[in-house]
C-alpha cells in the first residue's frame, strides 16, 4: 500500500482547503500554551466540516476508540466506525492509521499523510491532517481530517482509455526544503503501461525514477521538472533504443497540478516519412500540411475539453452547467435514498447601483466577495454554490431538510450585509435577497427551481435582504426582515414570472397560478 508522512511543509503540501485551515488554527493556539485544547477542534462545535472528521481516544489497554466519524466518511466508506476500537482494523491501512496516531500521541506534532486506499471507488489518494489536542482533563486526544483526492472524473478516464498515446501524470515528491527529489505516478493509463512493461496498478505503486531510470541518465527527468516548476509546456522528438531497432517517439509535457503530464506516441513511421518527403519540395510541403492538420487538431481538442470546463472563470463557482447537473444528480440520490434536498437561489440587491457608483471592477469585486461568503461553512465536495448568471447563484443542499436550508440562508444574509468590499471609493455595502424551495419528491428540476424563484421574488418585493420560503402549493412566507439594501433605487421589484428551464414547464397549482408575482 502507497503511504507517506510529512511532518514539515504541511501547509503547502495540503489539497484540502478544510485541511490547511484547520492546520492554521491549531498552530495558531499552539503558540499561545503547549497543549492545544480539544475544545477547539471538538466536531459537536464546528458544523459541517465535522462531517470529515475523526476523534480517537486513547484507552486504558493502549489501544484507541474511535469517537466520532464523519457523516461524509461514513458516506464514502460504507461504514460507521463510531465506537470501535482501532486494533480491529487488521488491514495494512489499520496498522498505517495506529503507526501515525503513536507517532503523533509521541512527538506531540501534527503530521500530513498520503495513503491510497482499496475500498474508496474512484479515489486514489486520501490526504489526512492528525492534529494532537487535549481535553478539559488533560487526556490526549487525536484529530483528523480526511479528505480524499479526486483527480479522475468520467471525461478523463474516457480520454485515458481511449488514447492511442502513452499518458502518464506525475506529482513531485519534494524534500524537506521543498526541492523535487523523485515523483509518484498519479494517473496511467494501459498504454503507458504496455510501454514501460509494467502492471498500471504496479506503476501507481512505484517511483518515478525507481521504474525509470533513465529519465535522469537523459537528462529528461529534468526537463520535466523545469515544466513543472515554470509552468511552461515541452515538446520534442527524441530517438528511443528498441531491442530489434530504434525507435521515433513525440513527448509532450505540460503542467499538472504539482507536477506534470507526459504523453508520448510512437512516430517512427512517420518521421521515416518525413525523411524521405525531404527530397522534393512538393514533399516538404506535404508534411508541413500534416504538421499544421496535427496542430490544428490539438488546438480544437483544447478548445473543447476548454466548453467543458465547470469553473465561471469570474468568481470560481460552478457555472450553470455544472450546477443544474449537480442538481440532477442530487434529486437522483434524493429519489432512490429518500435524502431531503434543499435549494436557495439569492439575487444581489441593486447589483446595478453598485456598477454605475463603483463601475465594473467594483460590481465584480463584489461577486468574488459574495462566491467566497456564500461558501463559508458550507460541506467542501458535497453543497454547490453556483452562477447562474449576472448577479444570481443558486446553491443546492443535499442532505439538507426545509429547518436547516433557512438556518444556512440566514447566516449568509448576515454574513452579506455585514461584509462590505474595500474599494478607493469607500466601502461597497451590499446585500442579497435569498429564496428556499425544498424537493417534494416528484416535481421536475426546473419545478423546484421555479419555486426557488418565486420565493427569492417574494422577498425582494417585501424590501430585499430578506429570506422567503416556498412551502408549496403556492405557500411563500418572507422569514428573515434584514431591513432594506443598502442602495435604494426608486424603481419597485416587477412581479415574478414563473420561467421554464432548459424546456421544462413548471406544474402550478391554481392558488399558485394566481398568487405568485411575475418575474422581470
Amino acid at each position: 500500500m502507497y503511504r507517506e508522512m510529512f511532518d514539515k511543509g504541511i501547509e503547502w503540501r495540503a489539497h484540502a482547503h478544510s485541511i490547511r485551515r484547520l492546520y492554521g488554527n491549531w498552530l495558531a493556539l499552539r503558540e499561545q500554551a503547549r497543549a492545544v485544547p480539544f475544545s477547539e477542534f471538538d466536531p459537536a462545535t464546528l458544523g459541517p466540516i465535522a462531517d470529515d472528521m475523526i476523534v480517537f481516544r486513547p484507552t486504558a489497554d493502549g489501544d484507541m476508540i474511535y469517537s466520532h466519524y464523519g457523516r461524509a466518511l461514513v458516506e464514502r466508506v460504507g461504514t460507521d466506525m463510531t465506537g470501535r476500537l482501532s486494533s480491529r482494523i487488521l488491514e495494512t491501512v489499520g496498522a498505517f492509521f495506529r503507526e501515525c496516531n503513536n507517532r503523533v500521541l509521541v512527538t506531540d506534532e501534527p503530521l500530513l499523510t498520503l495513503h491510497r486506499s482499496a475500498i474508496a471507488g474512484q479515489v486514489h489518494l486520501w490526504e489526512r491532517l492528525v492534529l494532537p489536542c487535549r481535553d478539559a482533563s488533560g487526556e490526549p486526544v487525536i484529530v483528523i481530517i480526511a479528505k480524499p483526492r479526486q483527480f479522475r472524473d468520467d471525461l478523463l478516464a474516457a480520454v485515458l482509455d481511449a488514447s492511442l498515446d502513452a499518458i502518464v501524470a506525475v506529482r513531485l515528491v519534494r524534500d524537506d526544503a521543498g526541492l523535487p527529489v523523485d515523483g509518484e505516478f498519479v494517473a496511467v493509463n494501459q498504454r503507458a503501461a504496455d510501454w514501460n512493461g509494467q502492471t498500471v496498478e504496479a506503476m501507481l505503486q512505484t517511483p518515478v525514477l525507481t521504474l525509470c531510470p533513465g529519465l535522469a541518465e537523459s537528462g529528461l527527468w529534468t526537463r520535466f521538472v523545469d515544466v513543472a516548476l515554470t509552468r511552461q509546456p515541452l515538446q520534442l522528438v527524441t530517438r528511443y533504443a528498441c531491442a530489434d531497432a530504434d525507435r521515433w517517439i513525440e513527448i509532450a509535457c505540460v503542467p499538472f497540478g504539482d507536477g506534470f503530464m507526459v504523453t508520448k506516441a510512437d512516430v517512427t513511421e512517420r518521421k521515416n516519412a518525413e525523411d524521405a518527403m525531404r527530397q522534393t519540395q512538393a514533399e516538404y510541403a506535404q508534411a508541413n500540411a500534416a504538421l499544421k492538420a496535427e496542430i490544428q487538431r490539438r488546438q480544437a481538442l483544447e478548445e473543447e475539453l476548454s466548453q467543458l470546463a465547470t469553473r465561471d472563470s469570474l468568481t470560481g463557482a460552478l457555472n450553470r452547467r455544472a450546477t443544474t447537473d449537480g442538481l440532477r444528480d442530487a434529486l437522483a440520490r434524493s429519489a432512490r435514498y429518500a435524502h431531503p434536498v434543499s435549494v436557495i437561489t439569492m439575487d444581489l440587491d441593486h447589483f446595478k447601483h453598485i456598477n454605475d457608483r463603483f463601475g465594473h471592477a467594483g460590481g465584480d469585486a463584489v461577486l468574488r466577495r459574495t462566491v467566497g461568503l456564500l461558501t463559508h461553512g458550507l460541506r467542501e465536495d458535497v453543497d454547490l454554490v453556483g452562477r447562474f448568471g449576472g448577479e444570481e447563484f443558486v446553491m443546492v443542499l443535499p442532505h439538507v431538510g426545509v429547518g436547516e436550508a433557512v438556518g444556512v440562508a440566514s447566516r449568509m444574509r448576515e454574513l452579506l450585509a455585514g461584509s462590505p468590499v474595500e474599494h478607493e471609493d469607500g466601502p461597497i455595502r451590499f446585500s442579497g435577497s435569498f429564496g428556499i424551495a425544498a424537493w417534494d419528491g416528484r416535481e421536475t428540476m426546473d419545478r423546484l427551481l421555479s419555486r426557488a424563484d418565486a420565493a427569492l421574488y417574494r422577498a425582494k418585493a417585501a424590501g430585499r435582504n430578506r429570506v422567503a420560503l416556498d412551502e408549496g402549493m403556492g405557500d411563500i412566507h418572507v422569514l428573515e426582515t434584514g431591513g432594506e439594501a443598502p442602495l435604494q433605487p426608486s424603481a419597485d421589484v416587477p412581479p415574478f414570472t414563473p420561467t421554464t428551464r432548459q424546456g421544462t414547464a413548471p406544474r402550478r397549482s391554481r392558488r399558485a397560478t394566481a398568487t405568485a408575482p411575475r418575474r422581470p
